[in-house]
């Protein structure tokens, strides 16, 4: 029977293992991910139904969990912006709803209101939306990627979910239980590595995203 001591030790020493491998993995994580959610079936012929949602990767908040970001824009029912509504200065991006760009965690005071580090307007967390829909074909569902992702200075991560109808869920509840496979959502990963890699070989970004998209 093993005693204390080497117990202990052994147990220090996986913890360690554990440590190397969390950290080597966070260390590859890009600082944001994008994540397009498919509501319809893909189809090279007809526009496709799907939202874009933002994150900052754990590895910005110490090995924390990813946080979702909202944009700068009021729903529909909300009031527009007012004069004292603006944090700051406006250098002109802003308009009667908000700027559109996104607004980091940091910038979610406590009580819940949200001030864009962009146009300074302050909005109620319950005033903006953490996503876009979109009805697009599968070419500008690429470029609206592309053009997100670049405004993430090119370094996010790429997530996919897919509808339940969508071959890749099917093949996840196949492979999966189902309560693994309902909360996956059909997930597929493009991480910012493999973009670099694809594209440092000559492939265009927009090329690459809708290969991702339509796989």
């Amino acid at each position: 029977m093993m005693n204390p001591e080497t117990q202990y030790n052994l147990l220090n020493q996986k913890i360690a293992e554990e440590n190397e491998r969390s950290a080597a993995i966070m260390k590859e994580k890009a600082d944001y991910k994008i994540q397009i959610w498919f509501k319809s079936d893909r189809s090279m012929h007809s526009p496709i139904a799907f939202t874009l949602s933002f994150w900052e990767s754990g590895k910005r908040m110490h090995g924390g969990g990813d946080e979702m970001m909202f944009i700068c824009k009021r729903n529909e029912d909300a009031k527009d912006v007012t004069p004292f509504e603006v944090a700051s200065v406006s250098k002109g991006k802003a308009s009667a709803r908000g700027c559109g760009s996104l607004i980091p965690g940091e910038m979610v005071l406590p009580g819940g209101l949200a001030v864009c580090p962009h146009c300074g307007v302050k909005h109620k967390s319950t005033e903006i939306g953490d996503s876009i829909f979109y009805r697009a074909t599968i070419d500008n569902a690429a470029k609206i990627l592309e053009t997100w992702w670049r405004k993430l200075d090119g370094n996010a991560d790429i997530y996919a979910k897919y509808s339940p109808t969508d071959p890749r869920t099917k093949m996840m509840y196949q492979n999966y239980n189902h309560i693994v496979a309902r909360e996956k959502k059909g997930l597929t990963i493009y991480p910012l590595k493999n973009i670099l890699k694809d594209t440092s070989a000559g492939a265009s970004v927009f090329s690459r995203f809708k290969a991702f998209i339509t796989a």
